[in-house]
């Protein structure tokens, strides 16, 4: 099994893996479901587009991609965009491995801050990255701004008491 960067031209092959990944994620969310469901591989690379650089690090065995890490860089700021092992390939430090590449690839490009953002529904990955040093600071709660919007023309208004 090998560690290696892959070139920007061939990051549509961890698709695969983003998408079970993905899938991964729509399944344990309570409140995001309808998110993981809708997005694609292409909307998340669309919006890489505004990092300063990317850099996509592939675990491969017997010419089988297994697992991937993707981390991004923009100012000083480093980011763990996504990383994946596939289920058959965990608990063998394939994940260790990709963090610490990328993890390499940010410090050489600059970056003096790492963050990696945890979706709802995958706590259980704390664990992974506690023991690379990564720990809460903020907690960002969310909410989808399409729905109900009182106070607006033709909208219920909030009862004000």
């Amino acid at each position: 099994m090998g560690i290696a960067k892959i070139p920007s031209k061939d990051i549509h092959r961890i698709k695969p893996l983003w998408e079970e990944l993905n899938r991964h994620h729509c399944e344990h969310s309570t409140h995001f479901k309808a998110h993981f469901k809708a997005f694609t591989f292409e909307e998340r690379m669309k919006q890489l587009e505004s990092r300063d650089a990317v850099a996509v690090f592939v675990a491969e065995d017997q010419s089988e991609f297994i697992g991937y890490c993707m981390a991004s860089i923009k100012a000083h700021e480093g980011e763990i965009d996504s990383i994946f092992v596939e289920p058959d390939h965990r608990n063998q430090k394939v994940g260790e491995r990709l963090m610490q590449c990328a993890e390499s690839w940010l410090k050489v490009m600059g970056a003096t801050r790492l963050v990696v953002c945890v979706a709802e529904g995958n706590e259980s990955a704390f664990g992974f990255y506690h023991r690379h040093d990564y720990f809460q600071r903020f907690t960002v709660l969310e909410k989808d701004a399409r729905e109900e919007a009182g106070c607006l023309p033709g909208k219920a208004s909030p009862k004000i008491v």
